[in-house]
């Protein structure tokens, strides 16, 4: 599997931060270009300039409140001919926007992270035209998320693109930004039927073909459209999208006189089973991975390509097979990675926490509009297996401030309605939902989707010190709903936060201290009780990498020596569940817990509680090691103290060695693997 990604990022990526723009995108139609350069103010009067994507909340976000109002954007677009359709194409503006062209009112939109076009004919001149674009990110009751643990950020913090069509051409926004559908009706071993769906401006001969990876025509047809047309296709013995064993990809072309539509697609099938788990092209396929969210210091939300790239060298070296890219649709770029590394994907709309008795017809219409500009958007991705109708509905995040008490009556009634609209725009995939009370609300046991998936976070927000629970919990489930999924687990670590004292090793009421080595407990015991139970479908710990939450105020208290605590502003208003901090500069432990259990084509050997610099000299520990070496040999200060044949436990990669002490003076600890591979650490004396 690790080839598939070196292959990737040294031959399809660009390189990393070479370009600071999306000037090199991939996949852009002829007379499409990216819009980078704009002008930026808060107050209407005072302009800088900026590069798009772009969030006002990117060094205000890691704060106790950061900024949620309105700003604009403003640029120049050049329109070439007087006989062309102009028209912008916006893959996300947070949370709301106005579009204006020379002054006037194009086009609006609701919803941060899903794509929409605004149509400039009869807006615009041959030459240079202003374009004007208000975001608008402040609280609003009738728009998703409401309610959110994380930063509902505000800009242009996804690319822009300015299309200028000339004579017939394939409708930028009925398709979604690629301008075609490819429906997988039937896919099996033996053949791929579908259906290549279009809208084309215009009437005109229109020039169908599917190319295998190596260029190759496969499929190709030609017919006389206008409007809205299908092409039925049949493809025998396709080559399949095998996940991170096969991503294999066909390329579909449209042409219309000058115009072109491209697109890569694989074929796969798949499906969830309440007792088997999950199963890729007929066989078995355990989907194990984390969760992220689409944020970096100095950017928030506003990632560029080099920045998803350099994040997915941590996916690499994770090497899972399974991303949940949480709370809400991700930047399209990142799902073109997901489809070339083989990564299955669950992608949700950021229907979050909130569903009160006092939500209006208003807020389940933006629910629905974001669901279908989501599925429309992302809909040839062959990554995308699973679309997430909401997160977390539950009596904690409903309250008088925001739409009064949950409505659990109008979670399951329009949990159907949106289940049944997903279906209709896509009936090839999985349509299903994320709880976090075991489905003990009201009603909840009659929630119509096709997996269900639980966040459980045992050992932190209840039964503290107690991890046990998660399996438990994931077998009433299993019983009650049927296929089901943990798609969040996981406690605070400050990897600069330290403890030798077993008293210490426990959740702190003030929060002030995430104590590593308590992490360490709770991803070994979640991971030994998700080795014991194959028939969950996915899952994925929350969550990759570090994010700002500007209401937390925790984890803020570091030591290295478990002795000493200093505070250290730069780690408040964060959530620290990531098994990397925000910065991407320290692994933390857990991360090579999951290195070691998932990426089999590398061995890894890592000692854990490195960070932990001083130990009493009369303390007895245990050194705990995460390997997936056959056999480990233990050094204290160059002499072997002690070796294991198999690491005893579900998951095979969790060595514990116990009955150490270290030296008045310090030790040195090696461990060494029968290849050669070792890892070394030293702990002072207090």
């Amino acid at each position: 599997m690790r080839a598939f990604y070196l292959l990737i990022l040294a031959v399809l990526l660009p390189g990393y931060c070479a370009a600071d723009t999306l000037s090199a995108a991939r996949f852009v139609p002829p007379g499409q270009r990216a819009l980078s350069d704009w002008e930026f103010s808060v107050d209407g009067d005072n302009w800088t300039s900026v590069q798009v994507p772009h969030s006002y909340n990117a060094v205000d976000g890691h704060s106790p409140s950061y900024y949620r109002g309105r700003a604009s954007y403003r640029t120049d677009i050049f329109v070439a001919d007087s006989r062309s359709h102009p028209y912008l194409l916006f893959e996300g503006a947070a949370q709301k926007c106005e579009v204006y062209v020379n002054g006037a009112l194009a086009g609006s939109h609701r919803g941060g992270y899903t794509p929409f076009c605004v149509d400039l004919a009869g807006l615009v001149l041959p030459g240079r035209n202003q374009v004007k674009v208000i975001c608008d990110n402040s609280q609003d009751l009738d728009l998703i998320p409401v309610s959110s643990d994380f930063n509902k950020n505000g800009g242009l913090h996804y690319p822009v693109w300015f299309y200028e069509a000339r004579g017939m051409h394939f409708h930028p926004s009925a398709f979604g930004p690629y301008r075609v559908h490819v429906e997988q009706r039937e896919v099996s071993d033996s053949v791929t039927v579908g259906v290549v769906r279009s809208y084309l401006c215009g009437r005109g001969t229109v020039h169908l073909k599917i190319k295998d990876a190596a260029g190759k025509t496969v499929f190709a047809h030609k017919l006389v459209a206008s409007g809205e047309f299908e092409v039925p296709f049949r493809i025998p013995s396709p080559h399949l999208w095998n996940g991170v064993y096969d991503p294999y990809l066909y390329t579909v072309e449209l042409c219309v006189g000058r115009d072109r539509a491209v697109t890569e697609v694989g074929f796969r099938y798949f499906r969830v089973t309440r007792d088997e788990g999950f199963f890729l092209n007929g066989k078995p396929y355990p989907l194990r991975g984390v969760s992220m969210h689409q944020d970096l210091d100095g950017r928030a939300s506003a990632v560029r390509y080099c920045d998803i790239e350099s994040d997915f060298e941590f996916i690499k070296e994770l090497d899972c097979n399974f991303l949940r890219l949480a709370h809400y649709p991700h930047n399209d770029y990142t799902f073109r990675l997901c489809d070339r590394a083989g990564i299955v994907v669950q992608t949700e709309i950021p229907w979050v926490n909130v569903c009160g008795e006092r939500a209006t017809q208003a807020y389940f219409d933006n629910i629905h509009s974001q669901m279908g500009e989501m599925i429309t958007a992302l809909y040839n991705h062959p990554s995308i297996v699973f679309w997430g109708m909401w997160n977390e509905l539950d009596a904690w995040g409903n309250t008088e401030a925001l739409q009064g008490p949950l409505d659990t009556r109008a979670v399951v009634e329009q949990s159907a309605r949106l289940y049944d609209y997903a279906k209709r725009l896509d009936s090839s995939r999985l349509v299903g939902l994320t709880d976090d009370s075991v489905f003990k609300r009201s009603g909840y046991t009659s929630l119509k989707a096709d997996y269900y998936s639980e966040n459980r976070y045992y050992g932190w927000y209840y039964t503290h010190g107690d991890f046990s629970g998660i399996t438990t919990a994931m077998e009433k489930i299993r019983g009650m709903m049927g296929p089901c999924n943990i798609s969040e687990y996981g406690v605070g670590v400050n990897p600069f936060c330290h403890t030798w004292k077993q008293e210490d090793v426990r959740r702190y009421p003030d929060d002030a201290r995430h104590i590593e080595e308590y992490g360490n407990l709770s991803h070994e015991s979640h991971a030994q009780q998700i080795a014991r139970m194959p028939w969950l479908n996915f899952t994925s710990l929350w969550v990759l990498f570090d994010f700002p939450v500007a209401n937390r105020k925790e984890g803020w208290r570091d030591s290295a020596d478990g002795v000493h605590y200093v505070e250290n502003p730069e780690r408040l208003y964060m959530n620290d569940k990531g098994l990397v901090t925000r910065d991407r500069k320290t692994r933390k432990d857990a991360f090579y817990l999951y290195k070691a259990w998932w990426n089999h084509s590398e061995e890894t050997v890592y000692i854990a509680g490195r960070r932990l610099s001083h130990r009493p000299a009369e303390l007895e520990f245990t050194l705990t090691v995460y390997s997936n070496a056959p056999s480990l040999k233990l050094l204290q200060d160059g002499v072997e103290v002690a070796s294991a044949s198999s690491s005893g436990e579900p998951t095979e990669v969790i060595w514990k060695f116990p009955g150490l002490r270290i030296a008045p003076s310090g030790s040195s600890f090696t461990v060494i693997s029968p290849s050669g591979r070792s890892d070394t650490v030293r702990f002072a004396a207090l």
